[in-house]
């Protein structure tokens, strides 16, 4: 759930393929083929150390991420866990990252958003603007613990 822009939907668990690019043959995350956001299960669990990632639709197939952009640092998002447990985020960044017709090199740079990271944190990620597979929007998000929700004014 993200409040800033209205969403709320499921979450499922995706996998990947091989595909080749430029020569090279790539690790390429499937996405969704319903309003749904996808999360990389090789990526973390929520609320333990590391990068948890999720991925969506902008245009088709229920368009899931159709506004993230609108998303702005410091929007908060709620994740309900499979432990039935609420886990909360404030975004802390977000990108907007050229990908169609750039190098492989490029390409892998902007990989490293969604790769296995020391830290908790929550990085979405969906193309952009609407309709164009140009770009790559990341949205980063850190965790946030009951007392600084209190301390906001958030319950």
């Amino acid at each position: 759930s993200i409040p800033s822009i209205d969403l709320q939907a499921p979450i499922v668990p995706i996998g990947w393929r091989a595909e080749v690019v430029d020569g090279a043959t790539l690790g390429v995350w499937a996405v969704p083929d319903r309003r749904a956001v996808g999360w990389h299960r090789t990526s973390a669990l929520l609320g333990v150390p590391g990068n948890t990632v999720f991925n969506g639709h902008n245009t088709s197939n229920g368009e899931v991420f159709r506004d993230l952009y609108r998303v702005e640092v410091g929007d908060l998002i709620f994740v309900q866990g499979e432990d039935e447990r609420t886990y909360v985020y404030r975004v802390g960044e977000k990108y907007i990252l050229r990908e169609a017709g750039q190098p492989l090199s490029v390409r892998l740079e902007n990989a490293r958003y969604i790769q296995e990271t020391p830290d908790e944190r929550l990085t979405l990620v969906t193309c952009h603007p609407y309709g164009s597979l140009a770009n790559r929007l990341i949205v980063i998000a850190f965790p946030v613990r009951g007392d600084d929700l209190v301390r906001k004014g958030v319950s």
